[in-house]
């Protein structure tokens, strides 16, 4: 008996679409590629505006130009206008209506708000970070001082201002106080643009970190009255070291 095997036709247009759809995956591919690519890049480009903007190669004040921005960069408009988006977060850059993004200014009756402020919470966060430490968190914070130090050893102001960023930012986390938490990260995003150029001499560094390390040891030492005392003199200070530079 022989056995018959019936071959079905495929019409040509499901032809046609098989191949075309077969010719449309590397594009597809390619496009899955790209997408994912697109949050890095975004945080890169963020950076990079952040440090244009921190240097005053783009001064407080100035729109930010996507365009002019992807050309410097070498990369296409959307991660820049995705970075745009992540530093409007952040406090560094504002949006005014039917005009733009523009870096963030600041008057001095603001930033001296902001400082005060700043101080109480810090003050408030030291002292509750003191009736939660642990010994994994006194390692830490004694990592972070000597990652300081390290720094300002060297004269790296950007470097130490990140740390230093890290640093407060650690002493809100760990007073277990996430509104204080957000409402610190709220003024500090406000003063950028006043303190991070004031961060590049070393002296000032070292005093930083040397009020730093009081604060800690106060910590350490279960001294809630005395770390919260320091925390708020440590802010107050770099108020008045701040006002200092400004007035040269």
């Amino acid at each position: 008996m022989t056995e018959h095997i019936e071959k079905k036709a495929t019409p040509r247009g499901a032809a046609r679409a098989s191949k075309a759809s077969d010719t449309a995956q590397p594009a597809d591919g390619a496009a899955a590629v790209a997408e994912a690519k697109t949050p890095l890049l975004a945080a890169t480009a963020a950076e990079e505006i952040k440090r244009l903007i921190y240097a005053g190669d783009i001064a407080p004040g100035a729109r930010l130009n996507e365009a002019a921005l992807a050309q410097q960069m070498g990369i296409s408009r959307g991660p820049i206008r995705e970075a745009i988006r992540i530093l409007a977060g952040s406090g560094l850059v504002t949006a005014v209506p039917h005009r733009g993004m523009f870096v963030r200014q600041m008057s001095m009756r603001d930033m001296l708000e902001s400082y005060d402020l700043r101080a109480l919470i810090f003050g408030f966060a030291a002292r509750r970070a003191t009736e939660h430490l642990s010994p994994e968190r006194e390692a830490d914070l004694d990592s972070q001082l000597a990652a300081m130090e390290a720094a300002a050893a060297i004269s790296d102001g950007s470097a130490y201002y990140e740390l230093n960023l890290r640093f407060h930012d650690t002493i809100l986390a760990y007073s277990n106080n996430r509104h204080a938490a957000r409402a610190y990260t709220e003024y500090v995003n406000e003063l950028h643009l006043f303190r991070r150029k004031f961060f590049n001499y070393t002296a000032k560094m070292h005093r930083s970190n040397q009020e730093h390390r009081a604060m800690v040891d106060a910590i350490k030492a279960g001294n809630v009255v005395l770390a919260g005392e320091l925390a708020e003199q440590h802010v107050l200070a770099g108020k008045q070291r701040l006002l200092a530079d400004l007035a040269d």
